[in-house]
């Protein structure tokens, strides 16, 4: 008789064991993956704010030209004012376009990171591209 509640006994306490070392297990988990999600939460802003502060340094670079190519409009012959006009035009528009995607990344969440990541490095590359490329043609036109 003593037999059938010392196995009853033992299996009880063998399962409240495992029971507890398995909730060790999962606190350590549980642990171990916020851990990680809060690793992949500060590698993401510091992703996003090295490109938004690529951007407005960019962006500093665009505005510095503007106010270079309106100076340089002000003191030009009416002839090449109006050629460059165009070109001022464009940088003011590059301007707007680089504002609105240092806004759209400011504002990202992490679920939206890729394809906002993507697209500010796409218009960072355009702008500075064309950037030199119309600084080389005012450069000839004046």
């Amino acid at each position: 008789m003593k037999l059938q509640f010392l196995i009853p006994t033992m299996f009880l306490a063998l399962a409240a064991f495992v029971f507890v070392g398995c909730g060790d297990s999962a606190d350590e988990a549980k642990s171990a993956a916020e851990k990680e999600a809060k690793e992949l939460t500060e590698q993401f802003e510091s992703q996003r704010d090295q490109l938004v502060a690529d951007l407005k340094e960019l962006r500093d670079d665009l505005n510095a030209r503007i106010d270079e190519l309106s100076a340089r409009m002000e003191s030009a012959s009416e002839e090449l004012e109006e050629g460059a006009e165009g070109a001022y035009e464009e940088l003011v528009n590059e301007r707007s376009e680089l504002e609105k995607t240092i806004d759209d990344l400011s504002e990202a969440s992490e679920d939206a990171w890729d394809d906002a990541r993507a697209e500010a490095e796409s218009v960072y590359e355009n702008i500075s591209s064309r950037m030199s490329e119309w600084l080389e043609d005012l450069e000839e036109e004046m």
